[in-house]
């Protein structure tokens, strides 16, 4: 199909009009998003405080530092109550579990762990056949007082 001069032309001219009209399509649109929000502003501060007017005014009286709740719906405070005594013991024997969960797996972790030792080769290994020679050498032991007895009782046997 033939193209005339006068089409290309046209063509060239709304090309970059084109251009042109998405930049001011862009700030017509941000310049109506800008009034719109302005306008909403002193609407949404008003409705803002007006209803936090409302939640004070309608919280219940408080006498001391304790946590009041407020009863909705189809429930009575003895129903509440149980719950929150439910939840609680629910948390209550959870920890408990962990607990005898962490001390069963230290358990079977120490059993594990001395079946492995062999206290025979370790006594070899270290040259020490019972606990009393590993008593009897007790580097924390206060040689000054024994010392000083037995200097004492030499010094008596000899005179």
């Amino acid at each position: 199909m033939a193209v005339n001069q006068e089409d290309r032309n046209s063509d060239i001219i709304h090309a970059g009009n084109g251009k042109s009209n998405a930049v001011l399509d862009f700030f017509g649109c941000s310049y109506r998003a800008t009034v719109r929000l302005i306008k909403g502003l002193p609407s949404r501060f008003v409705n803002y405080f007006k209803r936090k007017i409302k939640e004070y005014r309608n919280r219940p009286k408080r006498t001391d530092i304790s946590r009041v709740y407020v009863v909705v719906g189809y429930t009575t405070k003895k129903r509440v109550d149980e719950k929150f005594n439910a939840e609680r013991r629910m948390m209550i024997i959870r920890r408990g579990l962990l607990i005898l969960i962490f001390i069963l797996i230290l358990f079977i972790a120490v059993d594990r762990i001395t079946g492995l030792v062999n206290y025979g080769e370790m006594a070899q290994i270290f040259g020490i056949d019972s606990w009393d020679e590993v008593v009897e050498n007790d580097p924390f032991e206060d040689r000054t007082t024994q010392t000083s007895a037995a200097a004492v009782t030499e010094m008596t046997i000899s005179t």
